[in-house]
């Protein structure tokens, strides 16, 4: 993604626990993908994290607010007032930077879930999880707002915000959820929100740390330029990855671009490449196809591991295949249409009746049907 035509974004309010009217919602379009081969988050031109699975993708989510904009909870970060808004990957990595210009300023705010190669696991402590965002200031001075809102289990889990002076605001999700913030946050009378402001001038820069810890001692990161330099070796770590791609024809940015949203669907861990990241998203606003594709189909996974081989990634090729022996033994002799990312059987298909649904598109599925069809 290049850099995208600018346009103007105005402030509005998201009903708390209430219905929103379609034209609320964010196209899907808007969207963008950061992720670190184990899951995955969509942000919107509004600043918004409104989709985020941990620890896995197929974990339960913590913020859905693309299913329903007043119960699925959200974690934004945007200037005060008016803006004008450019946006873009940068090139070769999956890194998403967010240009902001208001009447008083600009200013750019990075967003990436932190890769580290696998020796640098060895001598350094990382967190398990984690989104970083950066915002750094690049003319005058621009007000920046905060609002986090986690809604953990798809917002059916019971939530208290604990504000864990000097370790950040934490509460329970499946694990333990901690935010790290340079800006000051306060928690709302009732623990469910967390908000700020700060003014961010021309060559300041702040960070917000989003992590996730499903057991164990939590690593709690440093902000500063502990996270700087967090954000210069994912950036590095990427760019190493796409510049291993062997194609070399007519529009090789959009090859590479294509070849890192097929990388981010691969779940490092066993090797297992999901269909999408996301559920419930309709095939056509106000429809009822929504489902669950944060599943492997053998089918459909084999194209993608087909042009990531051709692209040189024999690596991601080699996992694949290893995943797949591995999978199908498990489910030997019945070989299923779709597997968990470690091969098992998925959870059953069930419908999640308190989500309004993207758009009011319903019913929210989690789990597939799919999995006891016949698919050729």
């Amino acid at each position: 993604m290049g850099w995208s035509t600018a346009d103007s974004m105005t402030p509005h309010t998201r009903a708390a626990g209430g219905s929103c009217p379609p034209a609320a919602y964010p196209p899907i379009s808007d969207y963008s993908l950061i992720g670190n081969c184990r899951s995955a988050a969509l942000i919107g031109r509004d600043g918004a994290i409104d989709w985020l699975c941990w620890p896995r993708f197929d974990s339960n989510a913590i913020f859905a607010a693309i299913l329903d904009q007043g119960r699925g909870g959200t974690f934004r970060i945007r200037p005060a007032g008016d803006a004008e808004i450019q946006r873009r990957y940068l090139p070769g990595t999956a890194i998403v930077e967010t240009t902001y210009r208001t009447s008083g300023g600009a200013c750019v705010v990075r967003d990436l879930m932190p890769v580290v190669d696998e020796r640098d696991k060895r001598t350094m402590l990382v967190p398990e999880h984690e989104i970083l965002r950066e915002i750094e200031g690049l003319a005058g001075e621009v007000v920046i707002e905060v609002e986090y809102a986690p809604r953990p289990g798809f917002g059916l889990d019971s939530l208290r915000l604990v504000d864990r002076h000097g370790f950040g605001i934490w509460c329970e999700a499946g694990g333990a959820l901690y935010l790290q913030s340079d800006i000051p946050l306060t928690i709302s009378r009732d623990g469910q929100t967390a908000s700020g402001s700060a003014p961010v001038q021309a060559g300041q820069r702040r960070y917000l740390s989003l992590g996730f810890s499903s057991d164990g001692p939590a690593v709690i990161p440093p902000l500063g330029d502990a996270a700087r330099e967090r954000i210069e070796r994912a950036g590095a770590w990427w760019s190493a990855w796409a510049g291993r791609c062997q194609y070399d024809g007519p529009y090789r940015e959009a090859v590479v671009r294509s070849a890192i949203t097929l990388k981010l669907l691969t779940f490092a861990p066993s090797g297992a490449i999901i269909a999408a990241p996301t559920t419930s998203l309709p095939e056509q606003p106000g429809g009822d196809k929504n489902w669950d594709y944060r599943f492997c189909w053998l089918r459909d996974a084999s194209f993608t591991v087909r042009a990531l081989y051709d692209l040189g990634y024999t690596e991601e090729a080699e996992a694949f295949v290893s995943w797949t022996l591995h999978s199908t033994r498990l489910s030997w002799p019945n070989l299923r249409v779709l597997y968990d990312v470690y091969g098992r059987q998925p959870r059953g298909e069930r419908e999640l009746q308190h989500l309004e649904g993207f758009a009011q598109s319903q019913p929210v599925r989690v789990g597939n049907g799919a999995q006891g069809q016949l698919q050729l």
